[in-house]
């Protein structure tokens, strides 16, 4: 699904740098919010591509150490077995003789090093995706926060045809625009996510359940021998991470909805005439929110 729709991908990403360059444009209190929320955003990607990574070249560092003492230094009275990187099992045959072991070894490091990636990138794009949408509707609520700001009420006594009028509606209406076009926008975003990722997701959650069970009995063996495998508490914790991730993004988003329909609640519409001139706007945004 996710090469299927490769082009909705990068539509988005496309619409995330002209949001960029245009909030970048605004006053500073936007501006530095959404700069704020970029520079976290990059700081959580960061901090999880090396947390997964460094997991990986734990798991082929440590085997491949293992691997040079038993050819350099290892006796034949040592009695070692050649490690691989996940235990292997197989019912009729010794997986760690050759050329079962060349074979297993070269295939799990493959897994190792594409499996992880694949879902490091995974959550790294929701990352981006989510938490830029998340930060622009805090850009909704700074312009909802203001929207009946520095206008005046009297003009709702005046006849609609009156230039003063005209001109507070078109005011209304303009900032009316950018905020509904925000929502209209993260609404888009957030779904064709949905359509790329939901497969995948479905599959990692799936998936996650039997790895956490199998991770959780390694690390339970390696305790009644009285050790810690520290490189399975570690998959342990990235595993339990990567499917937290995606849940707390999908509440955060959910949440900051919730967030931006109460603000037009609070926007004071109630205690200003100026409301008469957008009430259906407001009622159709509070609704969709």
């Amino acid at each position: 699904t996710v090469l299927l729709n490769r082009d909705n991908i990068m539509q988005i990403l496309d619409t995330m740098n002209r949001d960029f360059i245009f909030i970048c444009s605004l006053e500073a209190k936007y501006r530095n919010t959404f700069l704020q929320g970029q520079m976290l955003v990059k700081k959580l990607c960061a901090c999880w591509l090396i947390f997964t990574v460094s997991i990986i070249l734990m798991y082929i560092f440590s085997t491949t150490a293992v691997l040079l003492y038993q050819s350099l230094f290892a006796t034949q009275h040592e009695n070692m077995v050649r490690p691989l990187i996940f235990p292997f099992w197989l019912p009729a045959d010794d997986p760690y003789r050759t050329p079962n072991y060349e074979v297993f070894f070269f295939l799990q490091c493959v897994e190792g090093l594409a499996v992880p990636q694949t879902f490091s990138v995974y959550i790294y794009v929701l990352f981006h995706i989510l938490l830029h949408h998340y930060y622009l509707m805090n850009m909704m609520i700074f312009d909802i926060e203001v929207i009946f700001h520095g206008l005046d009420e009297n003009v709702v006594s005046l006849s609609c045809s009156d230039p003063r009028v005209v001109e507070v509606q078109i005011i209304l209406s303009n900032r009316m625009r950018r905020i509904v076009s925000w929502h209209n926008l993260v609404l888009r975003s957030v779904d064709t996510v949905s359509s790329v990722y939901g497969a995948l997701l479905v599959y990692q959650v799936t998936i996650t359940s039997l790895v956490t069970c199998l991770v959780a009995y390694q690390i339970a063996e390696s305790l009644d021998h009285g050790k810690l495998h520290i490189i399975f508490a570690s998959v342990f914790i990235a595993t339990c991470v990567q499917l937290w991730i995606p849940c707390y993004l999908g509440t955060l988003i959910k949440n900051k909805a919730f967030a931006v329909g109460e603000a037009m609640w609070n926007s004071g519409w109630h205690t200003t005439p100026l409301s008469r001139l957008l009430r259906s706007d407001i009622i159709i945004f509070i609704k969709r929110c």
